[in-house]
């Protein structure tokens, strides 16, 4: 499923591509956009503005409408230009803008709405919590959130996917943050403590904005510790395999009501007692591989 730093960067290419364009064209193979009559809605209006909270995508039309699109595990705008080929089967295109200069194509997304000026407030999306790679997000409404009735015994696993807390976080990076932050994923959420929500919350802006800026996969595992440690992070899928700061095989665990799965260290992020911070955690591996590379030939000398 793409996560919020991908789909920030996916509405920064569709900003600067459709931003000020007027749609001259719209088709759609949506139930509901022959019910509705979105060519009649849509063509004529200019793009005003291209946004995203989290895993969610608006377009902003002139008139106060809204494209509204949610990519789940499949979705993906791309961007052409007329009468280029498009790199998927014409099949999969659930969405079709054209303007003068560019064609942006909705493919595979399962979500996608046209929302009226009057129905915005009223969205679905109202309820979503901080977008975790906002420039004004609020830390402190993010442990409101966690404290309601209704949340405050969910495990910690489970408050990090839940977009009515905080947005953009999906299952790849919950496991990164949590193993960084020494948090058991079965935690209460009630049961952290300031220091542990401040770590909590630092990982996962570091870990977002890092995916923003580098892409996922070059955000898990630092350049200087391959390729000595391989894999797509320290935890993500490696269940059974060593940890790589303190070699306790990594377990996984399956939380919420879809049952996602969580993978994590039981010694470096204990259920109980005292979490050792990630840097500490850290040093014990990065003097092992110094000495390695000093004994390797052509490496470093004392």
């Amino acid at each position: 499923m793409p996560e919020g730093p991908t789909i920030k960067n996916m509405a920064d290419r569709l900003r600067a591509a459709l931003t000020g364009q007027v749609i001259i064209a719209a088709q759609s193979r949506y139930k509901k956009a022959k019910e509705e009559d979105w060519p009649a809605l849509l063509v004529g209006r200019s793009i005003e503005g291209v946004r995203s909270h989290g895993k969610n995508l608006f377009i902003e039309l002139s008139g106060g409408y809204t494209i509204y699109s949610h990519m789940l595990m499949w979705g993906s705008w791309h961007i052409y230009q007329p009468g280029e080929e498009w790199q998927k089967a014409e099949k999969l295109a659930r969405l079709v803008l054209e303007t003068p200069e560019k064609v942006a194509v909705l493919f595979n997304a399962p979500l996608c709405e046209v929302i009226p000026p009057e129905n915005l407030q009223n969205h679905k999306t109202i309820a979503l919590g901080p977008d975790v790679l906002a420039d004004d997000f609020d830390p402190s409404e993010v442990w409101r959130r966690m404290h309601l009735p209704e949340n405050r015994e969910k495990e910690l696993g489970e408050i990090t996917l839940d977009q009515t807390i905080l947005t953009g976080i999906g299952n790849i990076l919950k496991s990164e943050i949590l193993f960084r932050a020494g948090l058991h994923p079965l935690k209460p959420a009630h049961s952290l403590t300031q220091e542990e929500f401040d770590d909590f919350i630092r990982y996962s802006r570091e870990l977002l904005q890092s995916s923003y800026e580098k892409g996922m996969r070059k955000t898990f595992i630092p350049d200087w510790l391959r390729p000595e440690i391989t894999g797509f992070g320290f935890v993500y899928r490696r269940r059974n395999s060593p940890c790589h700061l303190c070699g306790t095989p990594i377990e996984m665990v399956r939380q919420g009501e879809m049952q996602r799965s969580t993978y994590f260290c039981p010694v470096c992020q204990p259920r109980q007692g005292e979490i050792i911070p990630f840097q500490t955690r850290l040093k014990p591996l990065e003097e092992r591989l110094r000495l390695t590379r000093q004994l390797e030939p052509g490496g470093p000398k004392d």
